[in-house]
């Protein structure tokens, strides 16, 4: 039963993220809106639905969150473009990529906080407090470590020179801050807990873990899609593993 679970959870959220993220779209312009509303109409009636059934109240916490991160990513993936015009800039530029990142990931973070706040959940339930400081810190240099030997081994950004990457590293810096705080509260926030609840401890990471690697199969920066899917998965389970102890409650 809890092998089934398992599979269900982690079919869920890949499901969720790799049609909703907002540097994969994968759906046509015309079917992104019905498809969203469709997502957000299941795990919403879904959702509200268990309140009263004794046998799905406790996947109420789970339901929360995917609809938090469908109605969340469909704010940054509709809303984000058209904030970045309002600063005369495109995504041809570093500047307007990084900037367009911000935004994106700006109004996904509302999303999610506001929807939190609105259902009575405290920031502990979303892993925002307190931490073990020196080894996120150490993770996350390793992870950023990581990132840039492989992003170094493209021939398009070893062409750029020294200097040309020196220059854009402010921008680099703003997409990198950005996508990171916001992509930790999705995958790690949202999820890691409740899943845990349910499945416990190492099968709620495994299951995010590949839920969120499994969401970036279609990225075209990788020189070697294999290589870059296996140490991301590396990379997110330590990452859980860091964030992964005590939350607080789940009131939805």
């Amino acid at each position: 039963m809890r092998f089934r679970l398992f599979g269900i959870l982690t079919f869920c959220g890949f499901l969720v993220f790799a049609l909703t993220m907002t540097f994969v779209p994968v759906l046509p312009t015309w079917f992104n809106f019905a498809g969203r509303a469709g997502l957000l109409l299941i795990f919403g009636v879904l959702w509200l639905g268990a309140r009263d059934r004794q046998r799905l109240i406790g996947f109420r916490p789970v339901l929360f969150a995917y609809f938090t991160a469908v109605l969340g990513l469909s704010l940054g993936f509709f809303f984000g473009d058209p904030i970045l015009g309002r600063f005369g800039l495109t995504t041809q530029t570093p500047a307007g990529i990084a900037v367009a990142k911000l935004s994106q990931a700006s109004l996904i973070v509302i999303g999610v906080l506001a929807m939190a706040k609105l259902c009575g959940e405290n920031l502990a339930s979303l892993y925002l407090r307190a931490g073990r400081l020196m080894l996120g810190l150490g993770v996350g240099l390793l992870g950023a470590a990581a990132c840039l030997a492989l992003a170094l081994q493209q021939p398009a950004v070893s062409a750029l020179g020294t200097a040309r990457l020196l220059s854009l590293t402010p921008w680099v810096l703003l997409f990198v801050a950005s996508n990171g705080f916001m992509e930790e509260l999705l995958f790690r926030g949202l999820f890691l807990g409740r899943y845990e609840s349910l499945v416990g401890k190492w099968p709620a990471i495994l299951s995010t873990a590949l839920a969120f690697t499994l969401a970036h199969m279609r990225v075209s920066y990788a020189p070697d899609m294999v290589v870059f899917l296996v140490v991301l998965f590396g990379l997110s389970i330590a990452s859980e593993r860091v964030n992964e102890s005590e939350t607080g409650s789940f009131r939805i």
